[in-house]
């Protein structure tokens, strides 16, 4: 169980000082993960998913996120769980944030109020739920536990999906033609953190069926939810064009570049393990560039563990030339668009 000294003034600066980041961000982490505390502890049924769901799938918090986003059942009534949380420490209250949706999923969303340490007033933390039904063929439990809480010997656990079956579902969010999060509503950042958490995903593959399982799933819901005419193909393949666009540096599809590097420049604040810059978007591109390759193609992913042998690889007579860049900046990155052109070009 987390304790009251985590949402102390001491110890966000705490963790100010450690990781060198916003304050207020640390701080709505840290009441998040109280939010998600209390709806576990009322007994709400649900599976945690979204963004930040992986500070607990992933070994380490990697990416901050303040959203606490959850899946029910249809049909679940809600209203006394989110009564009886709002009466849990940290929090005062709850509001309803009533939204007109765009599109035929159903869902609810609310604002839990606590006294900001900060702000020396009050802030809220969202909750988004989603009423459907699990697109996840695998779960597990995880302990509402990381680096960034101080807990106590009380465990408190909740369900989330499988690194892979997260993966197939994020995957899905990294295509801003057909069923991802588009460009030119200002969601560039939101568009950048789906490749940020798509790469660092692939990297704990243990179950490629669970992964492909749940993206076709959750590709004909999105498609179905948004009335569009697109393909797990058309889906793919627009994956593939924004990472090339990526590691092309706006070589390719040049007016999208810069909105994808106003994405890049945006997420610098919310990462914890890196120094985020485009060079490291490239290369995680050029691995999710591979993975989506392999789910088009039919084959299986296999990381690569040895870049040398694909050095000498030539591609130039490939509609992606141009990434040969790639060989000096990061020979495993350049690895990775080789087998994807391979697969794609043949």
């Amino acid at each position: 169980m987390i304790t009251k000294e985590t949402y102390t003034i001491e110890y966000v600066n705490t963790l100010r000082e450690k990781y060198k980041k916003d304050p207020s961000l640390l701080e709505r982490v840290l009441f998040a993960f109280g939010l998600l505390e209390a709806i576990t502890r009322v007994g709400m049924p649900f599976i945690f998913k979204g963004g930040t769901s992986l500070m607990l799938i992933l070994d380490h918090p990697l990416r901050l996120s303040t959203d606490i986003d959850i899946l029910v059942q249809p049909g679940t009534d809600v209203d006394h769980y989110i009564d009886e949380a709002a009466k849990i420490f940290p929090f005062k209250t709850f509001e309803e944030d009533r939204r007109v949706g765009k599109n035929n999923i159903e869902k609810r969303h609310f604002k839990f109020i606590y006294d900001s340490p900060l702000r020396n007033d009050d802030f809220y933390i969202l909750l988004d739920i989603v009423f459907a039904d699990s697109p996840y063929l695998a779960t597990q439990t995880c302990e509402i536990k990381n680096d960034l809480l101080v807990t106590d010997s009380t465990p408190i656990t909740v369900t989330v999906p499988s690194p892979e079956c997260i993966l197939g579902d994020k995957l899905t969010a990294f295509a801003p033609h057909t069923t991802g999060v588009p460009f030119g509503i200002d969601k560039e950042l939101e568009i950048i953190k789906q490749l940020f958490d798509v790469a660092n995903l692939s990297k704990k593959i243990d179950n490629y069926q669970n992964l492909i399982a749940t993206y076709d799933r959750a590709i004909l819901d999105e498609i179905g939810y948004r009335d569009i005419t697109a393909t797990r193909e058309d889906v793919l393949r627009d994956t593939i064009r924004s990472c090339a666009c990526i590691i092309g540096k706006g070589v390719y599809d040049k007016d999208e570049f810069p909105l994808f590097i106003k994405g890049i420049h945006s997420i610098g604040g919310h990462v914890l393990s890196m120094k985020y810059s485009t060079t490291i978007a490239a290369n995680q591109a050029s691995r999710v560039m591979y993975l989506a390759s392999c789910m088009l193609t039919g084959q299986p992913f296999t990381p690569i563990e040895d870049p040398g042998p694909y050095l000498q690889a030539n591609i130039g007579k490939s509609q992606y030339k141009k990434l040969s860049y790639m060989r000096s900046q990061s020979p495993e990155a350049f690895a990775y668009i080789v087998e994807a052109l391979r697969m794609i070009e043949g």
